[in-house]
């Protein structure tokens, strides 16, 4: 079958209500965008979990 393999991360699908800046900052940094979004976000939780000691 053609295209890309499935990944072991599923990704979900949501709808969400972003700053325009925020938007264009990301999508200015080319493809791969919302990974790159995924994993800023990612990094902030993990953060934010160190931080409070869970």
């Amino acid at each position: 079958m053609p295209g890309r393999p499935p990944s072991a991360d599923k990704k979900v699908a949501v709808s969400i209500r972003l700053d325009p800046k925020i938007v264009a900052y990301f999508r200015g940094t080319g493809a791969g965008w919302q990974t790159r979004l995924n994993d800023m976000l990612g990094e902030a939780i993990k953060a934010e979990k160190d931080e409070s000691g869970q």
